[in-house]
């Protein structure tokens, strides 16, 4: 029987859209699934990058190479004219990925904040994970996401954020946050 593969969304301002994401990509590997795991907009060691790269020839763990390990609101506009050509880069090489079916589930961590901040075009993103091979599942994650992104979705689970120790100056912890 061949598996259809849908489009998931992990949206919101709470925390553990990526943790979630992580956490399909581990369940998918012990299902023996072939996992992609981009994750754009992050330059620093995560734990998520420890784990999933040590299933060295069951996950693809990519980052797009990034010329500045800048947040974005700290970014001149010619960092983000950079920053948005290193984007687009890693998404051509991202495309040919989704495109080969050569994995069972793709996660593109943070390609809705990418689309938010203009860094790639939504409607580039949109055509190629729609017109991706049918077995091939797609998570994305970000804060929000266009409203063709809703329309596409087959899940959408969003993180709503009640209290987190940011609000008092508690900075991120290693294993936690990141």
């Amino acid at each position: 029987m061949e598996r259809k593969g849908m489009i998931h969304l992990y949206i919101g301002n709470g925390k553990g859209k990526t943790t979630a994401a992580t956490g399909l990509a581990i369940r998918a590997v012990g299902w023996d699934l072939r996992v992609l795991f981009a994750q754009f907009l992050k330059n620093s060691c995560t734990g998520e990058k420890n784990i999933l790269e040590s299933f060295s020839g069951r996950v693809l763990f990519f980052r797009p190479a990034q010329r500045h390990k800048k947040f974005l609101w700290d970014m001149t506009g010619e960092e983000l004219a950079e920053t948005k050509e290193d984007i687009f880069n890693a998404w051509e090489k991202l495309r040919i990925h989704i495109q080969s079916g050569e994995f069972d589930v793709v996660i593109l961590d943070e390609i809705l904040d990418c689309i938010q901040n203009n860094l790639i075009d939504p409607k580039v993103v949109l055509k190629d994970i729609t017109e991706r091979p049918a077995g091939v599942e797609i998570v994305c994650t970000g804060r929000d996401a266009p409203k063709s992104f809703y329309d596409a979705a087959d899940y959408i689970t969003v993180m709503n954020s009640v209290k987190h120790p940011y609000e008092r100056g508690i900075k991120a912890r290693y294993g936690i946050e990141y």
